[in-house]
């Protein structure tokens, strides 16, 4: 097999879909990103309430705006001879 670790397609896969993958971080580093983005979280949203869940969803939609993933695969191997 060319993955030597599936458990890296689910967290990709996780990545992909929702932008975060589940149990990474603690409470306490959720929180903490959730309070570096309250300033642009009142500007984006001036009507909407600061509650963690709110800030960190924005959070979340920032990084699915912003992040490129790049696949990079190895062409050496039985399965891609042509």
């Amino acid at each position: 097999a060319e993955i030597k670790h599936e458990s890296f397609l689910e967290y990709m896969n996780s990545v992909l879909a929702t932008g975060e993958v589940a149990g990474l971080l603690a409470k306490d580093e959720r929180d903490a990103m959730c309070a570096e983005v309250r300033n642009d979280y009142a500007r984006d949203r001036p009507n909407q309430d600061e509650s963690l869940s709110k800030m960190y969803q924005y959070f979340l939609d920032r990084l699915r705006d912003n992040l490129h993933i790049v696949f990079c695969f190895s062409p050496v191997g039985s399965k891609f001879v042509v």
